[in-house]
This record gives structure tokens, C-alpha cells and sequence, in this order.
């Protein structure tokens, strides 16, 4: 017992320095009611009502355990695209760990495993089971989100809709993608198996041509034809760019970028500069303290993040901007 104790005071001291002190503190409640429960399991004197007793507090316990893993410590999901190819592909099943940023905690019943059931049974539940019953709240974290960190989050559009992305930039950080290639503040973020789209010519036959790529170990290479039989498209790493574009039976090979499109939706968009996925910027994410301009192109950049966070109402009239009604 005295180990048992001493085992428990470490667990809990370690969470607290690395900041799970809320897990420390949930440890060492369930410690305490499972003491507590046993001990007054002990004073029942009938074996059968002790044995049926204690049958379901182990059951409770392992449940409440199950639960509680699954809502604050670790999750599992399936990548729902292929945006990550080469370092997640679609279908991928992968387990998250919760506690590096710290849970988000469930929003309605529905998002609490077991206990759910029963709302699934209630009408007026079921008609609100798109929304958002309770306010954002996040548990503390080990850490903060970093640059090249995959994340995990639930889009915007869709509640249930999970997204699996890389985190390029954090709040504060200026991005610039251009030709393709990402800038945050300044400098070029490179990305391990980092994939571009490129188009070339063949002098050969595709067929032969894959016997050629086969020979330098690029037999997983994916091709498609581009209004010829002898031009050719691919999305390629840095290495196989290396390798292919020196081949003598390949010539006028070059990048493919997005194309100006005036009514493709951007999440940052600008309407007097031909911004695309490939050519933006720059701009800076928003952050917490963050004093910015207040100038129409601003209005545009950061109109839907301030009056969806923020709740400001913020609007542009005839050349002046009003937040929550009021000139600003």
C-alpha cells in the first residue's frame, strides 16, 4: 500500500512540473473514491451483495477509465484525404495524442462517448446534434503548437468533419507562398517529403519511359497525360525532380502553378491582387495583442476571423468601418 502511495505522489508531481496538473488532480481524485469505495466495500458482511458490489465498481471504474482516455489523453482517427501524401495517405488510421496541446473538452453530449447513447434516443436532442452546446474550453497542454507539427482539428464548416494538416505558421508569423514555395517570415519552410507538381516532355513512348524511371528506382512514380502521349505531368519530391529532369529522354520540364481563378476561394484573398494557392501573401496570422491597420485591405483579410472569434461585427460602409454598430 505504502508503494502503491509513493508510486501515485511521483505520477502526480511529474504531471504538475510538465504541466498536466489537471490530470494529476483527476489521478488523485479517482485514488481517493476508489480507496474511499473499497474501504466501505469492506464493512459489508454479506459475501454475495459484496462480491455483486464490487463486480460493479470495477465495472464503473474501468469504464469511467475508458471514457476519460478517449475525451483527454488519446484518440484514434482516420486520415480523411490525400493534402498529406507521402507522410499520412487516405485511410491511414492514426492514434493522437491529446496531451501535448492539452484536450478540448466535449462541446455537447454527443461528443462523450457511452453517455451519448441516450441523447441518440431524444428527439430534441438529435435536432441539436450540429451544434455547440457548451462553450470552447482547452485543458492545459505539454507544449504549444509548433512549426511542422501535424495537427488535428475539426473544420470550420463541418463539426464532425475531421481535417489532418501540417501547421506552417503560428499566430504572429508573417506568410508568403510564392511560386509555390511557403515563406514565413522571410525565410523558406521546408518540408520533409515535400511534394510540386511539374509537367515535362518525352522524346519516348510512356512505356519506355517507365522501364527508364523503373532502372532509377522510380517505379512508384504516378504519371498523367497532359493533352499529348509525349507530355507528361507528376507531383514530385525534390529527389525525384533531381533524377528526372536529367534524364536525355526528357525535355522542357518545368514547374506547374495554380493560375489566377477570380472566383476560387482562398482563405486570405485580396480583390486588387491576383492572389492563388501558389502566389500569396504576404500577410500576417493573427495574434492574441495583435494592433493592426485598420485599412480596407486589412477589412478584407481579417473581416471573417474577427466576426467569427471575436463576435465583433465588424462591417465596412461607404468607406467606414463600424464594429458592433458603432464607427470605428
Amino acid at each position: 500500500m505504502k508503494k502503491m502511495v509513493k508510486v501515485l505522489l511521483i505520477a502526480v508531481f511529474v504531471l504538475t512540473i510538465i504541466g498536466l496538473f489537471w490530470l494529476a488532480l483527476g489521478i488523485m481524485l479517482f485514488s481517493i473514491l476508489c480507496f474511499i469505495s473499497f474501504r466501505l466495500l469492506s464493512q459489508i458482511k454479506q459475501p454475495r451483495v459484496k462480491k455483486a458490489i464490487k463486480n460493479i465498481l470495477i465495472f464503473t471504474g474501468i469504464l469511467i477509465v475508458a471514457i476519460s482516455i478517449k475525451l483527454f489523453a488519446f484518440d484514434i482517427f482516420r486520415v480523411p484525404s490525400s493534402s498529406m501524401k507521402n507522410s499520412l495517405f487516405p485511410n491511414d488510421v492514426i492514434v493522437v495524442n491529446k496531451l501535448k496541446y492539452g484536450p478540448r473538452l466535449p462541446r455537447s453530449p454527443f461528443d462523450i462517448p457511452l453517455v451519448n447513447i441516450g441523447y441518440y434516443f431524444n428527439d430534441n436532442a438529435k435536432k441539436r446534434i450540429k451544434e455547440y452546446w457548451w462553450p470552447y474550453k482547452r485543458l492545459s497542454g505539454m507544449t504549444s503548437i509548433k512549426q511542422g507539427d501535424v495537427v488535428v482539428f475539426n473544420s470550420l464548416w463541418e463539426k464532425d468533419f475531421v481535417l489532418v494538416k501540417r501547421c506552417v505558421a503560428i499566430s504572429g508569423d508573417t506568410l508568403q507562398i510564392e511560386n509555390g514555395i511557403v515563406y514565413i517570415n522571410g525565410k523558406d519552410f521546408k518540408i520533409k517529403n515535400e511534394k510540386h507538381k511539374y509537367k515535362f516532355e518525352i522524346l519516348n513512348d510512356k512505356k519506355t519511359f517507365r522501364k527508364t524511371l523503373n532502372g532509377q528506382g522510380l517505379s512508384h512514380v504516378n504519371f498523367m497525360k497532359s493533352g499529348s502521349e509525349h507530355i507528361l505531368k507528376a507531383k514530385l519530391s525534390h529527389n525525384e525532380v533531381d533524377v528526372i529532369k536529367n534524364l536525355e529522354s526528357v525535355k522542357n520540364f518545368q514547374l506547374v502553378l495554380d493560375t489566377f481563378k477570380p472566383k476560387q476561394k482562398l482563405f486570405a484573398k485580396l480583390p486588387n491582387k491576383k492572389w492563388t494557392y501558389d502566389n500569396m501573401g504576404p500577410f500576417i496570422i493573427p495574434k492574441k495583442g495583435l494592433k493592426i491597420d485598420l485599412n480596407y485591405d486589412n477589412y478584407l483579410l481579417y473581416e471573417q476571423t474577427i466576426n467569427k472569434f471575436e463576435n465583433a461585427n465588424l462591417k465596412h460602409i461607404e468607406g467606414k468601418f463600424y464594429i458592433k454598430g458603432k464607427t470605428a
